[in-house]
């Protein structure tokens, strides 16, 4: 161990760190352009914005592998603001890459930290382009890609389950659609109220959608509903999870949430997709009117033929007698084979509902499989109890407890430290 005398001349920490300081502004003197991580962002009451970027490891996003700490001040941060907000339609949060101009800052006392002079709009879109089309390749390599899609829509669609934010303007053009439509149409709606922007609307949405599960017999669709808004306010529907709970609902599910320049993985994955809430209930409507149309031409058609019946009966019965009777007998035969033909239909109806409501029960099977426990533990989720009660929150924890984590296939005991 190197041991000095006290006499002899050494450095303070001050002046170690001020010539660490003096290497580094000559060495970075210039801006850099750095991609990075939001973790951590807020504002304070003299206009300065205050941000911790991080990187990530490619294949294990919970290993953060560098970290510093930036600052924009508030002269850059009032033309940053603004202008990521217009060519993006989001403000900067945590979980967003950015594409950062930076200088590097080092104080004696608080460390390196760097100094935003400018942000890159065009490299946070792309990335959330490149996660979109990571979600799709995804979703097709599941298989479940146009499993809603092949559902029949029941007839009538009368019946129906709407997930939207209740306060949405959207949602009530929706019913005021759906109530005043000039054929006198009659529906039944029950709203599921769901987040449909920001953080929490991906894990607001499933759970409506579970709801709607627990009393699927009751609908015969579901109407996902919002109104358009900025690319990111729409990032929640580019969601896997959201997607693949979209993809295999056992029952078709109409989107309206967005505007027609707005498509989402969700709209692809979708029964059918409409641009807007009320395309939504005009779709509903017009599906209701052309069932209306058939019942009512094979009515028309029932009454021409009772007609032309009518119309030989009155005819002269001594000279159309034998004509009659050929008439009659070939109408027999026709109505005959209408009526073997509309049984076969019948038949195939019957046949196709049986089909349907195995496919139904079938697809009920696969989500319950989807989302049970062990299918999630399998994956390489695990959870933690302590004194047999699950653990949500490290600050339910103290340095010296004692807990138990389980795994898909045993259980480990941990002290904390």
């Amino acid at each position: 161990m190197d041991v000095i005398d006290s006499m002899e001349s050494h450095l303070s920490l001050k002046e170690l760190l001020l010539n660490v300081k003096s290497v580094l502004s000559k060495s970075f003197a210039s801006s850099y352009w750095v991609s990075a991580e939001i973790s951590e962002i807020r504002e304070n009451a003299n206009g300065h914005c205050y941000l911790e970027l991080i990187e990530k490891n490619e294949n294990s996003q919970s290993i953060i592998e560098a970290k510093i700490r930036a600052i924009i001040y508030s002269n850059y941060y009032g033309m940053i603001k603004p202008f990521f907000l217009k060519e993006t339609g989001s403000h900067l949060k945590v979980g967003m890459k950015i594409l950062v101009k930076i200088t590097l800052v080092y104080s004696e006392i608080y460390g390196l930290s760097c100094s935003i002079l400018s942000i890159d709009p065009t490299f946070t879109l792309g990335d959330l382009a490149k996660r979109r089309m990571v979600t799709i390749q995804q979703l097709k390599e599941d298989g479940i890609w146009d499993m809603n899609a092949t559902l029949s829509l029941a007839t009538p669609t009368q019946r129906i389950a709407v997930i939207s934010s209740a306060t949405a303007a959207g949602y009530g053009d929706f019913c005021n659609q759906l109530e005043n439509n000039k054929y006198g149409f009659c529906f039944r709606y029950k709203l599921f109220p769901a987040i449909v922007q920001g953080d929490r609307a991906v894990s607001s949405i499933i759970s409506a959608l579970h709801l709607v599960f627990d009393e699927i017999d009751n609908f015969d669709v579901v109407v996902l509903i919002r109104g358009g808004g900025a690319t990111t306010d729409l990032l929640a529907f580019d969601d896997y999870d959201l997607a693949s709970e979209v993809a295999q609902f056992p029952l078709p599910v109409i989107t309206g949430i967005g505007h027609e320049r707005d498509e989402s993985v969700v709209d692809m994955v979708a029964h059918t997709r409409c641009k807007t809430p009320t395309a939504v209930a005009a779709f509903l409507i017009e599906t209701m009117l052309n069932l209306e149309t058939k019942v009512l031409s094979l009515g028309h058609e029932i009454m021409l033929r009772l007609s032309n019946v009518a119309m030989d009966y009155n005819q002269t019965l001594d000279k159309k007698l034998l004509l009659i009777k050929q008439n009659i007998a070939r109408r027999l035969s026709q109505e005959e084979v209408a009526i073997e033909r509309s049984m076969l239909n019948i038949h195939s109806l019957v046949k196709q509902k049986v089909s349907d409501e195995l496919h139904r029960l079938e697809l009920r099977e696969n989500t319950l499989t989807y989302l049970s426990p062990q299918r999630l533990m399998s994956m390489g989720y695990s959870f933690a109890t302590k004194n047999g009660k699950v653990i949500r929150s490290s600050k339910e924890l103290k340095s010296g407890d004692e807990i138990e984590t389980f795994f898909m296939d045993n259980s480990v005991t941990s002290i904390v430290k």
